[in-house]
């Protein structure tokens, strides 16, 4: 039922600290998603001290991992199968209805609405220009089904989205991924596709503030990867593609996803870029292309290159 354990020790000790009351509050918050150490202290209305004590407690026996997002430090239930099985066995075994679980609920969903009005104005009022390409796009359902048929292949395992954005494809792929992370540069993109991933439901995913020209990651971390609609906005996207196939796992893919210029348009926008330039960029980080796809459009073209990185690549 609860996974795999490699330590008896281990598993007595998560089961220990999720077993005080406050705690096993604040783990079935952060199973939710990522919050922070003022966020969880106005749900659960108790002190600084007292809520940063309980988590450190529960980051000690592996339950809840914390990350640094400039002033902020966020908390998530770790991601490991054995410990969200454990997590999510022992809530599923409350009733929903009862009162501290309806107050901290009612609580959760009042923060998150919160966040979702900031985002809602950012995208209002300060919306990059990059994010208004996907008026070319054209018909959604038939974009998302394009995605996911490139991927259909492999499972797509542990996930990373590239300069994510609003969340677009963490929302598209994310629901096929064990696990997943969406990467940008600004903080407002990353509180945004965080909001989207707590409306969407997908706690199983996280964002985080990063360069995507120097991740943080280790070598081959990645089963799967995606790059939607960066590369022509990338002041190098030859040394980003080199970047990502660092992170990225042998027999690991690369999804690029590019505005390519219509050979219909008489007068194509300009922000296409020429599909054998992105070949290149892929071929020269030693990547392997085994699929492409190009959706026809009026103005502009979309093109899915999907491509794997073989084991005696670099």
């Amino acid at each position: 039922m609860f996974g795999m354990w490699t330590s008896y020790d281990n598993y007595i000790d998560a089961l220990k600290a999720i077993s005080e009351p406050t705690r096993f509050r604040l783990v079935r918050l952060c199973a939710q998603g990522e919050l922070t150490v003022s966020e969880l202290m106005r749900i659960v209305g108790q002190s600084q001290p007292r809520v940063s004590r309980h988590l450190k407690l529960l980051q000690d026996a592996g339950i809840l991992e914390r990350f640094r997002e400039q002033h902020w430090v966020f908390y998530r239930v770790v991601q490991e199968e054995h410990y969200q099985l454990l997590v999510s066995g022992l809530i599923n075994q409350i009733e929903k209805n009862e009162t501290i679980i309806q107050l901290d609920q009612s609580r959760l969903i009042e923060l998150q609405a919160a966040r979702a009005t900031l985002s809602e104005t950012f995208i209002e009022t300060e919306l990059p220009d990059w994010l208004r390409l996907h008026e070319y796009h054209g018909d959604t359902a038939r974009f998302e089904s394009a995605v996911q048929d490139a991927l259909a292949e492999k499972t797509v395992g542990h996930f990373l989205d590239v300069a994510t954005g609003t969340g677009r494809m963490l929302k598209i792929v994310g629901p096929l991924a064990t696990s997943g992370v969406g990467i940008d540069l600004s903080k407002k993109m990353v509180t945004v596709a965080r909001s989207v991933l707590a409306e969407s439901g997908l706690a199983h995913l996280t964002v985080r503030q990063e360069d995507m020209y120097q991740m943080r990651f280790a070598a081959r971390y990645f089963d799967t990867i995606t790059i939607d609609q960066v590369l022509y906005f990338a002041t190098n996207p030859d040394a980003l593609i080199k970047e990502t196939a660092r992170v990225l796992k042998y027999g690991g893919r690369l999804l690029v996803v590019a505005f390519t210029a219509s050979k219909t348009a008489k007068t194509p926008p300009s922000v296409g870029i020429e599909l054998s330039d992105i070949q290149q960029w892929i071929e020269s980080a030693g990547l392997k292309i085994t699929n492409t796809n190009i959706l026809p459009g009026d103005s502009l073209d979309i093109s899915l290159l999907v491509s794997e990185k073989a084991k005696d690549a670099t």
